[in-house]
C-alpha cells in the first residue's frame, strides 16, 4: 500500500498516561503554593509575634493601717504598684500568692508562717495584664488574719514578682521588686492601751504613740546590671583617686531636706532621703574637673525618727581612701538639686576602698590596684 505524499505517520499518545501525567503536574503545582504559602504564613507568624518580655520601671509601696497593734488584733495592708517610667507598661493584676506575697520576719529573722494555705491556679490569660500608664498605680487592700503574731517587734515588707510560662500573648514586664520595710509591734492584750494616740501612762500624763514617735526604716530596692571592669570604666564620666572630707547630714529631697508631710502614706520614688559625700581629690584618672574636690550623692540615711535604706547604694567612712567611678546624677528627684554633684557608676560597683598594701576593695571583690589603673588608661 502506498503511503500518500505529505503524510507524517507518528506513534498514538496513550490517553490515560497523559491525563495521569497532568493531573501529578497539577498535583506537584498545587502543594507547591501549599508549601509556600505555608513558610509565607510561618515567616508573617514569626515577625507578628510580640516579646514576652517588657521593660519598666516599677516601684512597690507597703502601707499598714497602724504599727502598734494589741496581740490577735487584725489591720489591714495597702499595697500600691507604681509605673515610675517614662513608657506604658503591662503588669499582672494584685492577686494574693500569685503576683505578690506579704511577708512578717520576726526579732530572730524568722518568717511568719502563712496559715491560709497554698492556692491553686491554672497559667494566667491575657485578662490577668493591666496596663500602667507613666505615673499610674495599681492598689490592693489585705487583712493580717492569715498571720498569727505574738507579742513582739516584726519587719513588714512585700515583693511583687511576674515570670513566663503563662499563657500570656501580650508582652508584659517579668522579675522580681520588693517593697519598703516596716516595723510593726505587737504588744500583749492587757498593754494594749500603750499603742493608742492619748493613752494614760499611769503618772497622770498623757504620751502620744504615733508613726512620727517611732523609729521606722523605708526600703529602696531596684535592679541593678552587672558592669564587667572593662564596662565600668567605659561607662564612667569621671574616675579619680582620693580621700572621704566630710559626709553631710541627710536630707529629704524637698526645698527644706525635712519630711513631706504624709509620706507615710503616699510615698513614691520621687520621695528620697539622700546624703552628700565631699571626696578631696588626690589623681584624676579619667577626665578632670577645675576643682579639687568632687560631691558624691548617694541615696538613704536618717532624718528625725524615720530612714531610708538603699542596700545597693555604696556606704563611705570619713578619712577612707578610694578610688571612684562616677557618673552624672540623672535620677528625677535629686538631680537638680545643688550643689554639683555626681552619683557612682553601677551602684556599690564604682566604688572601692584602697588598702596600705595596694589592693582595691569593693563588695566581695578585691584587685591590684595597678591591675585596674591600667585597665582604666587601657580604656581611655
Amino acid at each position: 500500500m502506498q503511503a500518500r505524499k505529505g503524510a507524517i505517520f507518528s506513534k498514538p499518545e496513550n490517553p490515560v498516561y497523559v491525563i495521569r501525567e497532568k493531573q501529578a503536574f497539577y498535583a506537584m503545582g498545587l502543594l507547591s503554593i501549599v508549601i509556600l504559602c505555608f513558610i509565607v504564613g510561618a515567616a508573617g507568624c514569626i515577625e507578628d509575634k510580640e516579646p514576652v518580655y517588657q521593660e519598666g520601671e516599677l516601684n512597690l509601696t507597703i502601707i499598714p493601717e497602724k504599727i502598734h497593734v494589741a496581740e490577735g488584733e487584725i489591720f489591714d495592708i495597702e499595697l500600691v504598684l507604681k509605673n515610675t517610667g517614662s513608657k506604658p507598661v503591662n503588669v499582672w493584676k494584685l492577686m494574693e500568692q500569685i503576683s505578690y506575697d506579704i511577708t512578717f520576719v520576726d526579732s530572730n529573722g524568722s518568717y511568719v508562717p502563712y496559715i491560709c494555705g497554698v492556692l491553686e491556679r491554672l497559667p494566667l490569660t491575657n485578662g490577668a495584664l493591666v496596663e500602667l500608664q507613666p505615673g499610674e498605680s495599681l492598689k490592693i487592700n489585705q487583712d493580717t488574719g492569715c498571720w498569727a503574731l505574738p507579742p513582739g517587734k516584726y519587719t513588714l515588707f512585700a515583693e511583687y514578682h511576674t515570670s513566663d510560662g503563662e499563657d500570656i500573648t501580650k508582652p508584659y514586664w517579668i522579675g522580681q521588686i520588693s517593697s519598703n520595710n516596716i516595723c510593726i509591734f505587737v504588744e500583749p492584750e492587757n498593754k494594749s492601751s500603750l499603742s493608742e494616740p492619748g493613752s494614760s501612762t499611769g503618772n497622770g500624763s498623757v504620751e502620744e504613740f504615733g508613726a512620727s514617735d517611732t523609729p521606722m526604716t523605708i526600703g529602696v530596692s531596684y535592679l541593678v546590671e552587672y558592669l564587667s571592669p572593662d564596662k565600668l570604666a567605659k561607662n564612667s564620666d569621671l574616675i579619680f583617686i582620693g580621700s572621704v572630707k566630710e559626709i553631710l547630714p541627710a536630707r529629704w529631697n524637698t526645698p527644706d531636706g525635712e519630711q513631706p508631710e504624709n509620706v507615710l502614706e503616699d510615698l513614691d520614688s520621687n520621695e528620697v532621703i539622700y546624703r552628700d559625700v565631699v571626696i578631696s581629690v588626690n589623681e584624676y584618672l579619667k577626665n578632670s574637673l577645675s576643682s579639687n574636690e568632687v560631691v558624691v550623692r548617694v541615696l538613704g540615711g536618717t532624718v528625725g525618727n524615720l530612714s531610708m535604706g538603699a542596700e545597693d547604694e555604696p556606704s563611705f567612712e570619713p578619712g577612707e581612701d578610694v578610688l571612684l567611678y562616677l557618673v552624672d546624677d540623672t535620677h528625677p528627684a535629686t538631680k537638680d538639686l545643688g550643689p554639683e554633684h555626681f552619683v557612682v557608676c553601677g551602684c556599690f560597683q564604682g566604688k572601692f576602698s584602697l588598702s596600705e598594701d595596694g589592693k582595691a576593695v569593693s563588695k566581695g571583690e578585691t584587685v591590684e590596684l595597678e591591675e585596674m589603673l591600667k585597665l582604666i588608661n587601657t580604656s581611655n
